[in-house]
């Protein structure tokens, strides 16, 4: 193939900041923000493997691009049990309040609002809270209040002029513990098959959901999301491409797990390269085979054994 050079025309692009999300302290997890597709028969172990990512998470903590420590929030969503005694697992959760353990099996998509902008609300709430202490440390500093601007002597007078930590309005967690950062939020849709929530219309508020999660702006908060189903192919086809992670657990019908899975990541993952993984791994009591797929996984991450081993790929694979 030939090619000329074209004089005026460049391949830079100008000098930008880039946003980068909070990423867990421990680099061995998966990074943010993601979304994970978990499948497995009933009784396979879905909900648990889930729970042993997230004590991951939580004993990793957080840190955003300006080395500040964030907190981790989880929303635990089902149809219908996620207050059930057979999933007394969750309360080993320090991140999941009993007040976020929401049970949706009509009007999914007006709930779904709700809880997005109250997401989104708190975000806010906290970044408005941190303006504030950056103008009332420079009224403190400066004992000077010719050193204000407008907006900074209107901003101190509705606060009364208060400290920061003494504020009523002052964004709070449930158990009362001051904001001082968004908090990183785990969405986990558990068993909604039975739900109205799923749809293949695009405008269904979680294929919505799966299209933005990870973007931030004035109208939108990033989220990680995480669905956990008996069925992959059940789960909408705008989710299932927009997924970054998934789990394969114990399945009666291997061929269908592998056909569905494979279909998804065939541009990192071989169905050859996948059956050797799963046919090994699923003799295994309670193995789980995880498969990443996020731009920003450590390559020798890509694949998982659990939560707690990598498995070190192939050459034949990586041609």
């Amino acid at each position: 193939m030939n090619t000329r050079d074209l004089k005026n025309t460049t391949d830079k692009i100008r000098t930008h900041k880039k946003y980068n999300p909070p990423q867990p302290k421990n680099k061995d997890l998966p990074p943010c923000f993601n979304i994970i597709l978990s499948c497995a028969v009933k009784n396979g172990g879905k909900t648990y493997n889930i729970v042993q990512l997230l004590t991951n998470y939580e004993n990793s903590g957080f840190i955003d691009s300006e080395g500040n420590d964030v907190k981790m929030r989880t929303i635990w969503i089902s149809g219908g049990t996620s207050r059930s005694k057979q999933n007394s697992i969750l309360d080993t959760l320090q991140s999941l309040h009993d007040n976020d353990r929401i049970d949706l099996e009509e009007d999914v998509d007006e709930n779904l609002r709700v809880i997005y902008d109250d997401i989104k609300a708190e975000r806010d709430q906290i970044n408005e809270f941190n303006k504030y202490i950056k103008t009332y440390n420079k009224f403190i500093k400066s004992k000077n209040l010719n050193n204000l601007n407008y907006e900074e002597l209107k901003l101190l007078h509705n606060n009364n002029f208060t400290e920061p930590k003494f504020m009523q309005n002052a964004p709070k967690d449930f158990d009362g513990n001051i904001l001082y950062t968004p908090r990183v939020v785990f969405l986990i849709f558990d068993d909604m098959l039975s739900t109205d929530g799923y749809g293949s219309n695009k405008k269904n508020f979680i294929n919505r959901l799966a299209i933005k999660s990870r973007h931030e702006s004035n109208e939108l908060v990033g989220l990680n999301l995480i669905f956990i189903t008996q069925s992959f192919k059940q789960v909408p086809a705008v989710v299932r491409r927009q997924a970054d992670l998934f789990i394969l657990l114990k399945s009666a019908n291997r061929n269908y797990i592998i056909d569905a899975i494979a279909d998804e990541i065939s541009g990192h993952f071989t169905k050859q390269e996948i059956e050797e993984y799963y046919d090994n791994i699923m003799s295994i009591p309670w193995g789980s085979l995880i498969l990443s797929v996020h731009k920003n996984e450590d390559e020798k991450n890509r694949v998982r054994l659990g939560w707690t081993q990598s498995i070190i790929r192939d050459k034949k694979y990586l041609e």
